[in-house]
This record gives C-alpha cells, sequence and structure tokens, in this order.
C-alpha cells in the first residue's frame, strides 16, 4: 500500500487522541451485544501509478456483535466516491473486522479486516466496474456521550489489489456508535 501524507496521519492522531476528553468521567465503556456504528468523512483516493492523491467524500456502516470487553466482531461497508464533469468514480470495500481495544475501560480501538474492493466508473449512461481481494485497517476512539451511544472520530483505509494495480483509500471522519 502506498504511503499516505504525514499531515493526514498527524490529523488523524489529533482527532483520535483528544477525543478523550469528550468522554465523560460517568460513563463507562461496557460493551456488550450488538452494535451499530456509521460515519462519514472525507477520503483520498491513491493508486499505484497515481502522482497525486483524488479527494472525494467518504463513510463507512459497521455492525456486529460483542465477543469480550475488548473484542467486537463484525461486517463494514466503506465507500469513496468523487464526481465531477458527469463522471463519478467509486470505491467500495466489505469485510469481517475485528475491532479490538487494548483496554476494556477505555474508548480507543483498532480494526482490521480482509475482504472484496470493488472500483466503479460511471460516464453518462455507461459503466464498468472491477473486484479484488482487499485489506481494510482503521483506528479511533468511542467518546461516551451516553450509556449506549458514543460520537467516534475515526483514521480508516482500505486498499485492493487489482490487476492493473493497487488502489488505495484513507478515510478520516466521525462517526457515531450504539452499543
Amino acid at each position: 500500500m502506498r504511503r499516505f501524507p504525514l499531515s493526514a496521519l498527524t490529523l488523524a492522531g489529533f482527532l483520535v487522541l483528544g477525543a478523550g476528553g469528550l468522554s465523560a468521567q460517568d460513563r463507562p465503556h461496557t460493551r456488550e451485544g450488538f452494535f451499530i456504528s456509521f460515519g462519514l468523512g472525507v477520503g483520498s483516493l491513491g493508486c499505484e501509478d497515481c502522482d497525486e492523491r483524488e479527494a472525494g467524500g467518504a463513510g463507512y456502516l459497521r455492525l456486529g456483535g460483542t465477543v469480550s470487553p475488548r473484542i467486537l466482531l463484525g461486517g463494514q461497508s466503506a465507500a469513496w466516491v468523487k464526481e465531477e464533469g458527469g463522471v463519478t468514480l467509486s470505491v467500495t470495500s466489505l469485510a469481517p473486522v475485528i475491532m479490538f481495544y487494548p483496554s476494556e475501560t477505555s474508548g480507543f480501538w483498532l480494526l482490521g479486516g480482509i475482504g472484496l474492493t470493488r472500483v466503479e466508473l460511471e460516464i453518462g449512461g455507461f459503466s464498468g466496474s472491477s473486484s479484488a481481494g482487499g485489506l481494510v485497517l482503521g483506528l479511533g476512539y468511542d467518546a461516551r456521550v451516553g450509556d449506549n451511544f458514543s460520537i467516534a472520530p475515526f483514521a480508516n483505509a482500505y486498499a485492493g489489489d487489482f490487476d492493473a494495480g493497487m488502489i488505495d483509500v484513507f478515510m478520516l471522519g466521525l462517526g457515531v456508535t450504539w452499543h
């Protein structure tokens, strides 16, 4: 996978680490049962032979169940989209994921999974697409604002290894999670 710009990684770190102050002291980070999370933000698309990255809108939907207070299993769908001059390019990911909370009492989490990545190009009434195996990585922080509700700044990345080369998406944004 290509390197992401240092400024984007720095911003992601500030978002995630700074979110610790949002969480109220009297709201424990309990995790049990079903969870659902979705988020919106901005994304950056890159490819193996690209000189520059393309900015676009991005988001995800994730749901699943709690295995233990530190491990959640689920599925995630993520998308990056850019439309310009009647041309729409989208890159989506669908993968089973594991979320790992290093501490039972903190909202910080790491995410990983292996699934499918799809690229679709639409021009006027014509479209074409291609799918490939992909990798999903992420990190974030569940800042509790209610007993079962969190605001979650996140940084996610996913990539696919296509015949024409590697394509990757880096996302920064804000999500919400219900546990």
